[in-house]
């Protein structure tokens, strides 16, 4: 098992890599549980978080319940990436389990788990975790500045 860590002054994200097929994340927000969920299932909340901060998101599609689909489009001025994917679980505000394929590598497809544990003190830990069908390309999307620890 590896494990990762990123930090800055309001989240921090701890990453592990239980089986060769597997990724778990944690992040800890300064949010309400209730909050939390929102940012995930709103889709006019999803393009202020979702992606990296050089591309703006799209949500083209978002149709939230169980075996509704999504895909979430990123741009900027010379690139272009969809994301894709079927909502599997539902348990409001506790968890969401989807599929994820990346247009740029099709048929990897992974699915993720999200969970949502209220803290008690206005915190929120948040719990994705991937499970990738083919050996090693759950970590094939970490971005390059995770190191391992």
């Amino acid at each position: 098992m590896s494990t990762e860590t990123q930090q800055d002054a309001s989240t921090r994200t701890i990453v592990t890599q239980p089986a060769e097929r597997e990724i778990a994340m944690e992040r800890i927000f300064n949010a309400p549980r209730e909050r939390v969920w929102a940012v995930y299932t709103d889709p006019e909340l999803i393009p202020r978080w979702w992606g990296p901060s050089q591309y703006t998101t799209e949500v083209d599609k978002m149709d939230f319940r169980v075996g509704g689909e999504w895909r979430f489009i990123h741009r900027s001025d010379d690139e272009e990436y969809a994301f894709r994917g079927v909502y599997r679980e539902i348990v409001e505000p506790e968890r969401i389990q989807q599929t994820f394929e990346f247009s740029g590598w099709p048929g990897y497809i992974s699915v993720e788990t999200a969970t949502f544990e209220d803290h008690g003190d206005g915190r929120t830990g948040c719990g994705p975790s991937r499970c990738s069908t083919r050996p090693k390309s759950a970590t094939a999307w970490r971005p390059p500045a995770w190191r391992p620890v």
